[in-house]
């Protein structure tokens, strides 16, 4: 059984960006993964760890007002190289020798201006992709990073013998050189988009604010498209319940007692879980349409909020497989998420309707880290019973865009 098949009958750039994805994913999953524990470990509360959450998505939104207009005037593969090095490789370093509040905040802003590209990136990686195949690509993006959650319990490890900050301040260290690299690297090996060409030339003659300008109008163009509201509103909730989720490996080694090596082996059974799902489930719902596969995810994904409400204290075979049903359900969810949403936008103005859909998105967001962490310090069950009740929204969205499928009509942009 192959688990990754030939990419040859992709385009050039979601080919090598996909190639180049497991130098990223060696150390954007690992330092994400333990970013709760490493701040913990500098000394941050609860509270602290959630403004900070907050405080990102907070940088985030202003940022993401500029993802179009950028993305838009200096194409989708000069602002993934330009915005990858200020969002990662520069907050890599300060990360890496931050001992204070301050200092964190200071990276989470740099982090922040990721939000520019998530879009450039998005649109550099699928824009060229034929429909039918998109899900597929976004299926082995996912998948990627799910193989790189192997490394965890190797860090997890070090961890125990060497400390967590000890541990982690090395690590952002060598992330900071080695996504340097393959930031410039992929950069060589990918080309501006056909979409992305056009945008620039008309784009050319605008200054920045007169691109923004045009945000207002791309929201209320959203209402008008067919079944847009919906998937708009599937995907808020989504990444407002990830937002959420923020400390559920400080609910793991807390509330329910297991150690770094315990906690380490979660991304294990995340990417084995996610292994199976696409060599044995993806291919098999080629044929099945998106909307009805988001009810299957979703009905998995409340189960999983349920069930990790009831995990016995230290027992590790339950988490894992809590944890199994659950990595399931958020691969399926985000692959299919994004080809339904990438499938409702219109030809023209991708960019900048994306981006106002991630602008909306972050809005809604900035609120969920802030609130978790409050939520988190008073009682930390109470958290997850909350998240289990945002499942139940999302089965019922997942319903709606199955029972409202129609036939979608272009409506043309302002």
């Amino acid at each position: 059984m192959r688990l990754l098949p030939s990419l040859t009958d992709l385009p050039r750039n979601a080919r090598n960006s996909i190639r180049m994805e497991p130098l990223w994913g060696i150390f954007g999953v690992v330092v994400l993964y333990y970013a709760p524990l490493y701040m913990s470990g500098v000394g941050l509360s609860s509270t602290q760890i959630g403004l900070l959450g907050s405080f990102t998505l907070a940088c985030s939104f202003g940022f993401q007002l500029l993802a179009a207009p950028i993305t838009n005037r200096l194409g989708r593969r000069r602002t993934t190289l330009i915005w990858d090095l200020i969002s990662w490789s520069l907050p890599m370093i300060v990360w890496a020798f931050a001992h204070s509040f301050a200092a964190f905040a200071l990276a989470a802003f740099l982090s922040a201006s990721g939000r520019i590209v998530a879009v450039s990136w998005s649109l550099l990686l699928i824009e060229d992709v034929e429909e039918r195949q998109q899900a597929r690509v976004f299926g082995i993006i996912n998948l990627i990073n799910a193989f790189a959650g192997l490394l965890t319990p190797l860090i997890g490890l070090v961890i125990a013998s060497r400390g967590v900050v000890a541990t982690l301040r090395v690590y952002y260290l060598l992330g900071a050189v080695g996504m340097t690299v393959m930031f410039v690297w992929r950069n060589a090996l990918t080309q501006e988009t056909q979409r992305g060409e056009a945008a620039m030339q008309e784009h050319r003659d605008l200054n920045p604010w007169q691109s923004l300008a045009r945000t207002p109008q791309l929201v209320r163009t959203l209402g008008r498209r067919p079944g847009l509201k919906g998937v708009v509103a599937f995907y808020v909730l989504t990444v407002f319940a990830e937002q959420m989720n923020l400390f559920q490996i400080l609910f793991f080694s807390g509330a329910l007692g297991f150690g770094a090596r315990a906690v380490s082996l979660v991304p294990v059974a995340t990417a084995v879980t996610t292994i199976l799902m696409y060599s044995l489930v993806l291919r098999r719902l080629s044929a099945v349409s998106a909307e009805r596969t988001l009810v299957f995810t979703r009905v998995l994904g409340l189960l999983g909020a349920v069930a990790l409400l009831l995990i016995p204290v230290g027992n590790l075979g339950a988490l894992l497989l809590v944890v199994s049903l659950l990595a399931g359900a958020t691969f399926l969810t985000q692959t299919y998420r994004d080809a339904v949403l990438f499938s409702h936008l219109p030809q023209q103005g991708t960019a900048d309707l994306y981006s106002a859909v991630q602008t909306l998105t972050l809005l809604v967001s900035v609120p969920a880290a802030g609130l978790a962490g409050a939520i988190f310090s008073a009682q930390p069950r109470t958290l997850f019973v909350v998240i289990a009740g945002l499942n139940v929204a999302l089965l019922l969205l997942a319903l709606n865009l199955h029972w409202s499928r129609r036939t979608r009509v272009e409506v043309p942009l302002p």
